[in-house]
């Protein structure tokens, strides 16, 4: 009885013709040139734009109302890793045909664009291209977590708003579908699956900061003019407090993946993405650095100080600010003539908090809203990064809210580094905000003199 041969892991570059004919492809775009010489189907004419916009359908629905999309000119192909290894595992079998081209819109627009804003390097990003869609080919939770950061990321650089609701609607049908799965597989972590569920949850956190930054974003918008009733105001307080909590605990659910495996990860084909054994200890050196956790050790002082009696909870208190420190302590390390080299680095603090710490978060202690606060320098020194945009001024600011005017002095120093105003949140008198509502209410220009 003959033994089926195994499949090679690695996939070698070319087109699928060239592959086929086992001959050497010149990688040539969008036709190679082996493929023109024969007059042969390239198998890299899969991913180009399409010429024409996508057919409405007739009965528009979250699912099935495409957009004609108005395609800018591609920047050049990278080396076909992403896109061919997609190919290659057949990524877009299971597409219906006349979906088929807005997914493969989505598909490329991953490759060329949101992957670089996932992965902090150039080796964790190859990692990423050549693994991602392979893990998509037996994961389908994979391949709808793809399809959604996708969405999510053309959704902010469509001008329409149609468009930008129609991405929008995209993302939120695959990533809650996704989810549905994931929650499935993640009951049982296993060498198997563990690749496929760290990839996701990666997919879902950085969803799960853009959404907590435009929730809050536009609570504090509303906030901002003064419209509200103190019960309007404390309502959206409270929301940001369970947006923000909901946002921690989504951080640590990968730790449910990478605690049991992680020795497998790290030998596998992610550990670019994962190894950080290359960190130096994050011992504050500079000056600047050494004047930045004497300003963070000060925070202490909020409940060690004589005539507060100690309560069970500061150590938490203390483990998660000594953390902080560490935090701040590495992160000046690792930058380099003002530049971030791993912009990955300020979310291992949050990764690492306790769920204690993210109850007393639920709980409104101020002692953990200003700890958080002075966190959100961190991923203010993350480079434009389009689903980390206005994340650390959200947390200042919803800190602000949380902890009251009469503590704002502790928390000046992260307010000016990420630029929030702490004046324009004090709650307007009801002088002003009955200026706000005639002015808002008028149907044309009021006057200085009415005003």
């Amino acid at each position: 009885m003959s033994v089926p041969r195994a499949r090679p892991r690695n996939i070698r570059p070319g087109c699928r013709t060239c592959r086929v004919r086992r001959v050497k492809c010149d990688l040539g775009r969008p036709i190679c040139g082996n493929c023109i010489r024969v007059h042969r189907e390239c198998s890299f004419r899969l991913f180009d734009p399409e010429p024409q916009s996508a057919p409405l359908s007739r009965n528009p629905s979250p699912t099935n109302a495409l957009i004609p999309i108005q395609e800018a000119p591609s920047p050049s192909l990278p080396d076909p890793t992403f896109l061919d290894s997609a190919f290659h595992v057949r990524v877009l079998e299971d597409i219906p045909d006349l979906l088929r081209p807005q997914f493969k819109h989505l598909l490329r627009h991953f490759a060329l664009e949101t992957c670089g804003t996932i992965t902090h390097d150039s080796k964790a990003q190859s990692a990423w291209n050549t693994t991602v869609p392979q893990l998509a080919s037996k994961h389908r939770f994979v391949k709808q977590g793809i399809f959604a950061i996708s969405a999510m990321h053309l959704s902010r650089t469509v001008s329409s708003q149609r468009e930008r609701k129609h991405f929008q609607d995209i993302a939120t049908i695959h990533m809650n579908s996704g989810l549905i799965q994931y929650r499935k597989a993640i009951e049982k972590v296993t060498e198997k699956n563990s690749a496929a569920l760290f990839t996701f949850s990666v997919m879902i956190t950085s969803l799960a900061v853009l959404n907590t930054t435009e929730e809050c974003s536009n609570l504090l918008q509303s906030i901002r003019k003064g419209r509200q009733s103190t019960t309007e105001r404390d309502t959206a307080i409270e929301e940001m407090v369970r947006a923000t909590s909901n946002m921690m605990f989504c951080f640590r659910g990968v730790l449910v993946i990478l605690v049991p495996c992680w020795h497998t990860l790290v030998k596998g084909p992610l550990a670019p993405i994962l190894e950080r054994d290359w960190w130096p200890r994050p011992i504050p050196s500079s000056p600047q650095a050494i004047e930045e956790d004497n300003k963070l050790k000060n925070i202490e002082r909020i409940w060690q100080h004589p005539g507060r009696q100690y309560e069970y909870w500061y150590d938490t208190l203390t483990v998660t600010l000594q953390r902080l420190r560490d935090s701040f302590a590495l992160i000046s390390l690792l930058t380099m003539d003002g530049l971030l080299i791993d912009w990955s680095a300020p979310f291992n603090w949050a990764v690492q908090t306790s769920p204690s710490f993210i109850d007393l978060l639920v709980q409104k202690k101020p002692e953990a809203w200003v700890i958080i606060a002075h966190y959100a320098i961190l991923p203010s020194k993350i480079p434009a990064i389009w689903w980390v945009d206005d994340f650390a001024p959200s947390l200042v600011s919803a800190a602000a809210l949380v902890i009251g005017e009469e503590m704002w002095d502790w928390i000046e120093w992260p307010a000016s580094v990420v630029g929030v105003d702490l004046d324009s949140l004090r709650p307007r008198d009801d002088n002003e905000a009955q200026d706000v509502t005639s002015m808002t209410s008028s149907s044309g220009f009021t006057s200085s003199s009415e005003m």
